[in-house]
């Protein structure tokens, strides 16, 4: 809802936000921004490490004629979900600040995994966003709140935002006890993300020991990672996904279209528990031998 209200409050009706082809709120939202704001997305090709070349938002700005929508937004996000949880470069950001500067367009950063990248990097939160117009930050991802996200924004984009919150369904009462929770994860969560970041790399190395696994060990910048089997191998993902779940208790939580499996470590993944997976995808793999071609 954080980054439906953004889009919203941002941009009128009829106009157009550039993002990212794999960004979330394209590809996991619901098509929000159309069905309930009016807007429409220009996607464009996000890179394997989560960026959007400046290039391409160049070009993806409409002219200013009656036949186009209106450009008035750039959205990217950081770490970006599903490139695999990458960390936007720093110099990056600057650029993608400034192009929006130079071209009159608000700037949105889907910030819902943000205190990860602000881990990884050992940059301070405010200076990872300073330069956008607004922020989505959710509380409930590695920082295990029971639910709730952030908008952040100027005090004037903040009042009108309340108002669209608020015709959306999003006044909630009683919500102390979901406040305290967000503020035990503010206060206390935050360092042990590095955590989430070591078990998701020894994860990742182990996985790539596996025959028949494919995984890209130096992708893995944070708390996520993305795994496939290989073509070689007559078992499948899918079919990776149900054993490991039916023989093993290990629940995947999903895998992006139909290939890649995806893993995401947290405050409820010890060392323990990256061993014993890592164990598992070897057992199942070497139990279906069978299943394997001969060359």
């Amino acid at each position: 809802m954080s980054n439906l209200i953004a889009i919203g409050t941002h941009c009128a009706r009829g106009d157009e936000v550039i993002c990212g082809d794999k960004s979330h709120i394209f590809t996991y939202e619901g098509a929000g921004a159309s069905a309930y704001m009016g807007v429409s997305l220009a996607t464009l090709p996000n890179q394997p490490d989560g960026t959007i070349q400046l290039s391409d938002m160049a070009r993806a700005i409409r002219a200013d004629d009656i036949h186009y929508p209106r450009t008035s937004l750039v959205e990217i996000e950081n770490t970006h979900n599903t490139c695999g949880g990458r960390v936007l470069p720093l110099s990056y950001i600057r650029e993608v600040e400034q192009f929006c500067k130079e071209h009159n367009l608000s700037l949105h950063v889907d910030g819902a995994r943000l205190a990860n990248a602000s881990v990884a990097t050992g940059i301070a939160l405010e200076d990872l966003v300073k330069g956008a117009d607004t922020v989505s930050f959710c509380l409930s991802k590695g920082l295990g709140a029971p639910m709730g996200s952030i908008l952040a924004g100027s005090q004037e984009f903040i009042h009108h935002a309340k108002r669209l919150r608020k015709s959306l369904g999003g006044g909630l009462r009683q919500s102390g006890v979901v406040a305290a929770g967000a503020l035990y994860a503010l206060e206390h969560q935050f360092d042990r993300l590095a955590a989430d970041h070591e078990n998701a790399k020894t994860l990742a190395h182990g996985l790539s020991t596996i025959p028949g696994i494919e995984i890209d060990v130096d992708s893995v910048d944070t708390n996520m990672l993305f795994f496939k089997v290989s073509s070689d191998f007559k078992i499948d993902t899918s079919t990776l996904v149900k054993k490991i779940a039916e023989e093993k208790g290990i629940i995947f939580g999903g895998y992006w279209r139909g290939e890649e499996i995806r893993a995401v470590t947290n405050l409820h993944i010890g060392p323990d528990d990256v061993e014993y997976t890592i164990a598992s995808v070897r057992d199942i793999l070497a139990a279906s031998e069978s299943n394997f071609q001969v060359a």
